[in-house]
């Protein structure tokens, strides 16, 4: 067998979703990776085809290894359905069998105005919009295309029918820079011959919520909730016709009457406007207004949709008065689904409150999430417009546990399920090793990951805040890859920050911008990280290109605030360590560190951007900035030993815990001085019984720094603990996903309890237990060298990477020591095994010592 497989559009992975198969421009970038058990290790040439009615490329043999194809010479037509096909070529001279895809151009001038209500009507608020528009095709449909943005979200159906089933639609951004539009590529089939009904309702989403009540600033894209389509219809006999949003639709309100991604929903069903998407539906009798665009660029949104994944029943239920407690045993972001029984009396209420903890009497403790109300409302009309079953739309939340009231004490499990909803990312990819506690701590990593996935890569799925925080995730990108799909996610996260980006490089510490400062806090290196993954994992140089300019204005807005090449602000550092290393003290809500100085993190964070800066030029072939860059780091790094470093003591700043390690991962202490720096750190830990004082960065680095200095039995140590601080502490009471603090503490500050940042310790599990990280694009070339602690009988990793799947499998039975080793066709690994080292391409390989 020797086929393509893992086929990718503009780096994205294609899949079943319809917007995985989109493209925004007519010169795609295909890639792909292979599976060949007939001899070949690598690819020696590729031919890849589009087709489509009225238009044909054939690229003809291209001998190259690349597997990848720049389609700059492809002009793919607009919105019709086009056969991409690749066939390969390998060492040996075999041919592949050919691997056929649909794919899409959605890139579309945009001519739809932009609709709502009145001025100052509900639905101008957190009361959702229903629009509608009757058409009648005058002739036969050979195909239908709908382009569709609702700011802040939306819901579409076609003559009664939801079009898709993605929840939260459009992608969340900055709506004054860009507005992300969803295509639905064929809709022909579901048109009647006759009178035709498209409906769609606006939901506030981000667009009008909850934050401008509660002190959060009012961010630049908030605004009323408006709705803009183009329905595009191509006749049998070739003529064409556009159905434009405009002032014939037809607008009115419905049994949503309050939508709020924090507060929840409301439903009435005796208000409902059941049959709106139908036609002859009368129940409308205003006309929608025309409104003011958003501003932002129309985009087409490539992002994989956020929709429905597991359905959770409760595992344990108690009453508590008249309400029922529900636990569904799991931390995770979404909403229940309801069973609504018969025969409720008009104007009952059911009620749903959310939270992640419980209080000592058994009641939700609903304090962290701050003033986010986190419930969903059901009032009955106590007749045939009830619903059978109810599932709230245009919100979300973190939960485990839920407050059921208005249904009595008691209810039966069948009734309701938790919905987990979150971006659809997912992969192949897996961890698990010998060690129980490892493994739960792995789970809880990946489904706080899945938890913070909303079109955004937020802080925390619960309470009134939710953002794209970029400092946290300057560690936490380097570990997404491993376990989801960021082909899509990362450019367009990158693509979130360019348009917070003011004319002096800052950025800004929320992308999109909700709160914070600008410039950003330093440690936001989480732009370049998010490149240069997206390069490692998915081969996207062309991301790196056009960010490269603004990566370049971020780090000179950095220098410029620097005196003596020492970056001179800091707002967070590393942050949110254990109370005991915090401003305040043990006692106090801080997470400023009092013992690692802010501007310390600041300049290594400059130092980075400079060196990935420098590696970027040399792949973009610019070798001045290659050399400026270079040079400038290390200007950076010698302005660091003059104002910290003590070398009689090989002492970094104030020698806390994470100025050890940030200087040691950074590669800026002497080379000579390294074993004195390490042995400072980990005589500091082991003499304090590993009670850490690195925060939400440095922690990650704290586990690599113990290894690569040869002090892995520590860093087994460390991870294993189950005493405050540590993860396993988190476990032992009860955690299924990651804190956003140490502590356990009832306080409605800084205590999420499904927090991505110190999640990033799963890549430990990846890159060093189980030894894979990759070191050229795409997974072409990696490297394997697994640490495998006293104690540790087994671990096993598996990376769905573009090219296939990384896996490693190592056991210590027997007397021995194996490694099994699976490596992609076309990819190349460097191995470190007892001792020896070892290149080896695609294949299954096995080593024993």
């Amino acid at each position: 067998m020797f086929k393509p497989i893992n086929i990718t559009l503009d780096h994205g992975r294609l899949g079943a979703s319809a917007r995985s198969r989109m493209t925004e421009n007519s010169s795609p970038t295909v890639g792909w990776g292979a599976v060949n058990d007939i001899g070949g290790k690598n690819q020696t040439a590729c031919r890849v085809t589009f087709d489509a009615e009225g238009y044909s490329f054939d690229s003809g043999w291209i001998e190259t290894d690349a597997m990848l194809f720049n389609g700059e010479k492809v002009c793919l037509p607009e919105g019709v359905p086009v056969r991409l096909s690749v066939t390969l070529r390998d060492d040996a001279g075999n041919v592949s069998e050919t691997a056929y895809e649909t794919v899409y151009n959605a890139a579309v001038s945009w001519e739809a105005p932009w609709i709502g209500g009145e001025e100052n009507e509900p639905a101008d608020r957190a009361r959702p919009i229903y629009l509608r528009r009757e058409f009648t095709p005058k002739k036969p449909v050979k195909r239908a295309v709908l382009y569709a943005c609702g700011l802040g979200y939306m819901q579409l159906s076609l003559n009664g029918e939801r079009i898709d089933t993605a929840e939260l639609d459009p992608a969340h951004t900055d709506y004054n820079k860009t507005c992300q539009y969803v295509v639905y590529p064929e809709l022909a089939e579901k048109l009647n011959e006759g009178a035709n009904c498209l409906g769609a309702i606006i939901g506030a989403g981000w667009r009008y919520n909850c934050f401008i009540n509660h002190g959060w600033r009012q961010s630049n894209f908030m605004g009323p909730l408006i709705f803009s389509a183009m329905l595009k219809l191509t006749y049998a006999d070739g003529s064409r016709e556009t159905v434009l949003t405009g002032s014939d639709w037809q607008r009115g309100l419905g049994g949503y009457i309050y939508c709020d991604i924090f507060n929840g929903t409301e439903y009435d069903a005796a208000q409902t406007a059941s049959g709106f998407d139908t036609a002859g539906f009368k129940g409308f009798s205003a006309n929608a207004v025309v409104r003011q665009s958003a501003g932002g660029v129309m985009r087409p949104m490539l992002l994989a949709p956020i929709v429905e994944h597991s359905a959770r029943k409760p595992i344990a239920m108690w009453p508590l008065g008249d309400s029922v407690i529900l636990d569904f045993g799991q931390n995770l972001a979404g909403v229940c689904r309801l069973k609504i029984p018969a025969g409720l009396a008009a104007g009952s209420r059911i009620e749903l409150k959310h939270a992640e903890e419980l209080d000592e009497d058994g009641s939700l403790y609903t304090a962290p999430l701050r003033s986010a109300r986190a419930a969903d409302t059901y009032i009955a009309a106590g007749d045939c417009r009830d619903l059978d079953i109810w599932q709230p739309v245009f919100t979300y939340h973190g939960f485990r546990y839920v407050q059921l009231t208005g249904l009595g004490s008691y209810i039966d499990r069948d009734a309701i399920e938790a919905v987990e909803l979150h971006t659809d990312l997912e992969t192949y990819s897996s961890f698990r090793c010998g060690d129980p506690l490892i493994n739960a701590i792995h789970a809880a990593c990946v489904a706080t990951e899945r938890a913070n996935q909303h079109s955004i890569l937020t802080d925390c799925p619960q309470r009134d805040e939710r953002m794209g925080w970029m400092n946290d995730a300057t560690v936490r990108f380097e570990e997404t890859p491993y376990n989801f799909d960021i082909g899509r996610m990362f450019p367009k996260l990158i693509r979130d920050i360019f348009d917070t980006q003011n004319e002096k490089g800052g950025i800004t510490c929320t992308a999109p911008l909700v709160f914070g400062s600008q410039p950003a806090d330093p440690v936001c290196s989480s732009f370049l990280v998010a490149g240069m993954q997206s390069l490692l994992h998915c081969g996207n140089l062309e991301i790196i290109a056009e960010a490269f300019p603004h990566y370049e204005a971020w780090e000179n807005c950095l220098l410029a605030n620097s005196d003596g090449y020492i970056v001179n602000y800091s707002h967070y550092g590393d942050w949110a360590g254990p109370a005991y290393a915090c401003e305040g003290g043990a006692e106090a809500d801080g997470a400023r560190s009092a013992v690692t100085p802010g501007i310390f993190m600041s300049t290594g964070f400059s130092y980075l951007n400079c060196k990935l800066l420098s590696a970027m030029a040399g792949l973009l072939d610019l070798p001045e900035a290659e050399t400026k860059w270079a040079s400038t780091a290390e200007t950076v790094k010698a302005a660091m030993l003059e104002k910290w470093y003590n070398p009689a003591e090989a002492r970094m700043c104030t020698g806390s815990h994470a100025c050890q390690v940030f200087s040691l991962w950074l590669g800026i202490i002497p080379e000579s001085d390294i074993p004195r720096a390490a042995r400072l750190l980990r005589d500091d830990l082991a003499a304090n019984d590993y009670r850490f004082t690195t925060g939400n960065l440095c922690t990650r680095y704290l586990m690599d720094v113990l290894c690569d200095t040869g002090y892995l039995s520590d860093a087994w140590a460390l991870i294993r603990k189950q005493t405050y601080p540590s993860f396993g502490f988190m476990l032992q009471q009860e955690a299924t996903t990651i804190w956003e603090r140490f502590e356990l503490k009832k306080a409605p500050g800084m205590n999420s309890h499904s927090h991505p940042m110190y999640g990033a310790v799963d890549y430990w599990f990846y890159a060093y237990l189980g030894g894979i990280k990759p070191v050229e694009p795409g997974w072409s070339r990696f490297t394997v060298n697994p640490y495998m602690p006293e104690g540790l009988l087994s671990a096993q990793a598996v990376v769905d990477t573009v090219r296939g799947e990384v896996s490693v499998r190592w056991m210590k039975r027997y007397g021995k020591t194996c490694l099994h080793l699976t490596v992609p066709f076309g990819s190349v690994a460097d191995v470190t095994f007892a001792g020896e080292t070892y290149t080896v391409s695609s294949g299954f390989h096995v080593f024993e010592a």
